[in-house]
C-alpha cells in the first residue's frame, strides 16, 4: 500500500504528464501483477532512458522510479495472492541480516544527511545542497532491499527463466544505451571525429554536473554482451549480438575515460578466464553438449567470432590512433593523477571526529560540505525557486540564479537551462525581468547542445545594476551564427541557458521569454508560476565540488566506515558464490554466474576513479545484480528465514 501511495503521489505530482503517469503507473501495476517475472526484465531494459529531467526539472525524483514503485506493487499484490502468502519466502539467515545491517546503516546515514542539512524540507524541485538530496542517494538502496522478496520467489519458480530474463534486459538497455552514443556522436562531433574534445553521455541526465554515470552503467553491463554473443544460437540472433558488441565498444572508447578503458578490458579478461573454469569442471556429458562444445562444432561461428574480434581491433586502434583526444588524455595521466589524489584528499579533510569516520557525514552531503570549504572548491552557480507572499496568497513567483562565490574563472560554468523544442533559422529574441541588489553580469545563450558541451550559439550579455524600480525589463536579440539544427537523421537539440557570470553576482529573473523570428513563443513556464518545471540547472567543465571521483572514497565520506565495510561484504559475499561457491555447481550459475562476476568486478575497477553512488538509477543497478547473484546461489535450507 505504501509503494502504491508513493508511486500514485509521485505520478500526480509529475510536472508535465500528471494524468498520464498516473494512468501509466496504473497500467504497470496491473501488468507485473498480471505476469509477476515480467519486471525482472523491463527494469533493466527501460533503466537507461526512464528519466526527464530536462524537461521536468526534477533532480532528486525521475519516472524510473515510478516504474521500481509499480513493480513492487504490482509483485507484492501477486504474492499476497499466491501460495507463497501462505507459506512464506524463505531467505537464508545471513542473507536476511547481512541486507538487515545494511538498511540500518543506509537509514542511519539518510538520518545524519538530514541533521547535516539542517532539518527536513521537502521541496519538489530540491538540488544537491538540499536535505532532499540524501533521500536521492538513499532511495537506490531501499529499492533495491524492498525486492528481495520478490526476487527469491522469481528465483525459486524458476532459476532459468529469471537468469535469462535478467540478461535479456541488460541487453536491451545496453542497446539503448550504444543507439543513444551512436545519434549523439553523429547529430554533434561526427561519428569519426576522434580529436575534438568531446565525451558522450547518452540519456544520463545526471552527468549535469559532470560525474561518471554512463562510465558505471557500461562497466556493469558491458559482459552481458559477451552472454548475448556467446548465446545466440542462429546467425541472425549472432548478429544482432556481434552488431550490439561493436556499438558497445563505440560507445565505451567514445567516453574517452580511462577508468572505463581498464574496468571493461580487465573484467572481459576475467571473464574469459571464468568460462575457461567453467568448462574444465563440466564432466564429459555436460562439456559435450555444452555451449562451448557447440561453439567449436559450428564452422561459421568459429569465423564469424574471428572477424568480430578483428572488428573490435580496428575499433580501437581508430580511436586511440595518433592525434586523438584519448592520446591527449593519456600523455597527461600523470598530471591528472595528482590532481585526483589532491581532491581525494581535500574530501578526507571533511571527516571531522570519530562520528564523521565511523558513520559519515551522511548521504548526499558531500557536494555541499565540499563547496563550503570556500575557494578552490565551491559551486560555480546556484539555482533556488521563491514564491512572494501577501496574507494568505502567492503573488508572484520567481528564481534566484547565483555565480561563483569567488573565483571569476567560474563564471558562466554554471546556468539554468531549458530545451527548445525546435531550432529556427533567423534571429531570436530574449524579454526577461531581473532584479539585482548589485551590479551583476548576466550571459543569455541559445545553442545546440545534448548536455554538456555547445555546438553553435546565439548570444547575448547584460550588466545590470541596481534599481530604485527593483525590476528591470531588457529585450535583447541573440546575436550570433544561423543555428543549422543537424541533420535530418540526426536533429541537435536547442538550448537556452541564463548564468550569472561574475563571482559573487546573484539575480532574481521572471517573466524569461525567447521569441522566434515569427515571434514564436519557445520557453514554458517563463513566469515560473510552476516551480522549475520545463527548467534544468547545469554545469560545465568544472565538476569538482559535485563529486570525489572514487566510489570507495565516496561511501567513506557519506557513510563512514561502518556504511564501507558493510558494502564490502555484501560484495563479497556475492562474489564468494559466484566464483567458489554453490553457483559453479547450479544449472542456472553456469550459464550466468561469469557474467555476473565480470559485471561487479569491472563496477569495482571503475569505482577506483569515479563515483558510482551518486547516480541512484546506476547505483540500483549495481545492488540489484549483488543480490540477484547471491540469491540465485542459495538453496533452500533449514537456517533461511521466512519473509
Amino acid at each position: 500500500m505504501g509503494s502504491f501511495s508513493a508511486g500514485a503521489a509521485l505520478a500526480w505530482h509529475h510536472p508535465l504528464w500528471p494524468v498520464a503517469a498516473l494512468l501509466l503507473f496504473g497500467l504497470w501495476c496491473l501488468l507485473v501483477a498480471w505476469r509477476p517475472g515480467l519486471w525482472i526484465f523491463v527494469v533493466p531494459a527501460c533503466l537507461p532512458f526512464l528519466n526527464f529531467s530536462p524537461w521536468t526539472g526534477w533532480l532528486v525524483f525521475e519516472e524510473f522510479d515510478l516504474l521500481l514503485l509499480g513493480a513492487l506493487v504490482g509483485g507484492y499484490g501477486r504474492l499476497a495472492w499466491s501460495s507463497h502468502a501462505r507459506n512464506g519466502i524463505r531467505i537464508p539467515c545471513r542473507l536476511l541480516a547481512l541486507t538487515a545491517l545494511l538498511a540500518g546503516s543506509g537509514l542511519l546515514s539518510l538520518y545524519r544527511g538530514f541533521v547535516d542539512a539542517g532539518g527536513f524540507a521537502f521541496d519538489w524541485f530540491a538540488g544537491y545542497a538540499d536535505a532532499l538530496n540524501s533521500l536521492r542517494l538513499f532511495k537506490s538502496l531501499a529499492f533495491a532491499l524492498l525486492f528481495i522478496p520478490l526476487l527469491q520467489q522469481e528465483i525459486e519458480n524458476s532459476r532459468t527463466h529469471s537468469s535469462q530474463r535478467l540478461a535479456s534486459g541488460m541487453v536491451v538497455g545496453l542497446a539503448v544505451v550504444a543507439l543513444a552514443v551512436l545519434w549523439e556522436r553523429a547529430a554533434f562531433p561526427g561519428l569519426l571525429d576522434f580529436i575534438r574534445h568531446y565525451r558522450t553521455v547518452a540519456l544520463f541526465w545526471e552527468m549535469h554536473v559532470g560525474g561518471a554515470a554512463i562510465d558505471a552503467y557500461l562497466a556493469l553491463t558491458t559482459p552481458f554482451v559477451a552472454w548475448a554473443v556467446l548465446a545466440a544460437r542462429r546467425p541472425v540472433s549472432w548478429t544482432a549480438a556481434a552488431a550490439l558488441a561493436l556499438l558497445t565498444a563505440y560507445a565505451c572508447l567514445t567516453t574517452f575515460a580511462r577508468g572505463v578503458y581498464f574496468a571493461v578490458a580487465a573484467s572481459l579478461a576475467l571473464l574469459v578466464m571464468l568460462l575457461w573454469a567453467q568448462k574444465c569442471d563440466f564432466n564429459a556429458r555436460a562439456f559435450f553438449s555444452s555451449p562451448w562444445r557447440r561453439y567449436k562444432l559450428e564452422g561459421w561461428r568459429a569465423k564469424a567470432g574471428l572477424l568480430l574480434i578483428l572488428a573490435l581491433a580496428a575499433e580501437v586502434a581508430a580511436v586511440l590512433g595518433g592525434g586523438s583526444f584519448m592520446t591527449e588524455r593519456l600523455a597527461r595521466a600523470d598530471r591528472d593523477l595528482v590532481s585526483r589524489a589532491e581532491h581525494w584528499q581535500h574530501g578526507l579533510a571533511l571527516l571531522k571526529g570519530s562520528s564523521d569516520w565511523l558513520l559519515g557525514k551522511g548521504l548526499g552531503r558531500l557536494p555541499e560540505n565540499y563547496a563550503s570549504r570556500g575557494s578552490q572548491g565551491e559551486f560555480s552557480g546556484d539555482v533556488k525557486f521563491h514564491g512572494e507572499w501577501a496574507p494568505g496568497r502567492r503573488v508572484n513567483t520567481f528564481v534566484t540564479v547565483r555565480g561563483p562565490g569567488t573565483m571569476n574563472e567560474l563564471g558562466g560554468l554554471y546556468a539554468l537551462t531549458q530545451r527548445v523544442p525546435m531550432l529556427l533559422t533567423g534571429r531570436q529574441r530574449v524579454s526577461l525581468d531581473v532584479r539585482v541588489k548589485k551590479e551583476t553580469d548576466v550571459y543569455l545563450a541559445l545553442c545546440e547542445r545534448h548536455l554538456l558541451y555547445d555546438g553553435g550559439c546565439q548570444a547575448a550579455f547584460i550588466r545590470v545594476l541596481p534599481a530604485q524600480t527593483s525590476w528591470q525589463t531588457f529585450v535583447l536579440p541573440l546575436i550570433g551564427p544561423a543555428l543549422a539544427g543537424g541533420f535530418w537523421y540526426a536533429p541537435r537539440m536547442g538550448v537556452f541557458s541564463l548564468s550569472v557570470v561574475n563571482a559573487g553576482g546573484v539575480a532574481d529573473f521572471d517573466n524569461v521569454r525567447l521569441i522566434g523570428p515569427q515571434r514564436e513563443e519557445l520557453l514554458g513556464n517563463g513566469n515560473f508560476s510552476q516551480g522549475l518545471s520545463h527548467w534544468f540547472p547545469a554545469a560545465q567543465r568544472y565538476f569538482l565540488p559535485w563529486h570525489i571521483d572514487n566510489m570507495f572514497l565516496e561511501v567513506l565520506i557519506e557513510r563512514g566506515v561502518a556504511g564501507l565495510l558493510l558494502l564490502a561484504v555484501l560484495w563479497g559475499y556475492a562474489l564468494w558464490h559466484l566464483v567458489f561457491g554453490r553457483a559453479r555447481s547450479q544449472a542456472l550459475s553456469q550459464a550466468l554466474s561469469p557474467y555476473l562476476a565480470a559485471s561487479l568486478c569491472a563496477a569495482l575497477l571503475v569505482g577506483l576513479v569515479s563515483s558510482v553512488m551518486d547516480v541512484p538509477r546506476v547505483a540500483f543497478l549495481f545492488y540489484l545484480l549483488i543480490l540477484f547473484s547471491i540469491q540465485a546461489a542459495q538453496e533452500n535450507h533449514p537456517d533461511s528465514a521466512i519473509a
